[in-house]
């Protein structure tokens, strides 16, 4: 695993993410038949929260599917502030009022995180108790670019996340090439 190191650190982070969001701003990642794998594991939800969202299409689908939920987004960019239920916010920084909070996490992100270990600790600490993340993950777009700072095989996320939390579910998800993995808490502690 490698981890792009940015010349001027995580202001450079930042400003690379956003320049690629505001590039980006119209491509959607996220399907439906993603969303009906969550909702086949999670099938009752009170709150979502989606992690580098871009869009809101991610919301906008569980918004959907779980209509009495509290559901909110996260992306980088302030290009946040264009779309409903989604806040400006690094995903890899924790918040108190997130802790132990959610039903379902949801990320295709993951490739962006420039510090892995963090992002998990910090999306597994967000899990309700009986709460599920769903981590989508495409090796092929994980290159240790400055876009996609994370290169790591899936072998190694896999790993990464069962230091944490434990993996009930490995599906195909929206892309060719990406799996989709829905974990829980270690003995649903």
């Amino acid at each position: 695993m490698k981890i792009y190191q940015y010349e001027n650190g995580y202001d450079e982070y930042v400003e690379t993410q956003t320049f690629h969001n505001k590039r980006k701003l119209g491509w959607i990642y996220f399907q439906p038949n993603t969303g009906k794998i969550i909702k086949k594991h999670k099938p009752e939800a009170d709150n979502i929260i989606c992690h580098g969202t871009r869009n809101a299409a991610e919301q906008k689908y569980f918004k959907d599917a779980f209509q009495e939920a509290y559901i909110i987004g996260t992306e980088i960019s302030e290009t946040a502030e264009q779309f409903p239920m989604t806040v400006q916010h690094d995903f890899t920084l924790p918040r108190d009022e997130w802790l132990n909070k959610f039903d379902i996490v949801y990320s295709n992100s993951f490739d962006h995180t420039i510090d892995p270990e963090k992002t998990l600790e910090t999306w597994a600490n967000q899990l309700a108790n009986d709460g599920i993340l769903a981590l989508e993950y495409n090796e092929r777009e994980s290159d240790g670019s400055a876009m996609d700072p994370l290169d790591a095989r899936l072998s190694e996320v896999i790993d990464m996340v069962k230091e944490r939390l434990d993996i009930i579910a490995q599906d195909l998800g929206s892309q060719a090439g990406s799996v989709l993995l829905i974990c829980k808490r270690k003995n649903n502690d």
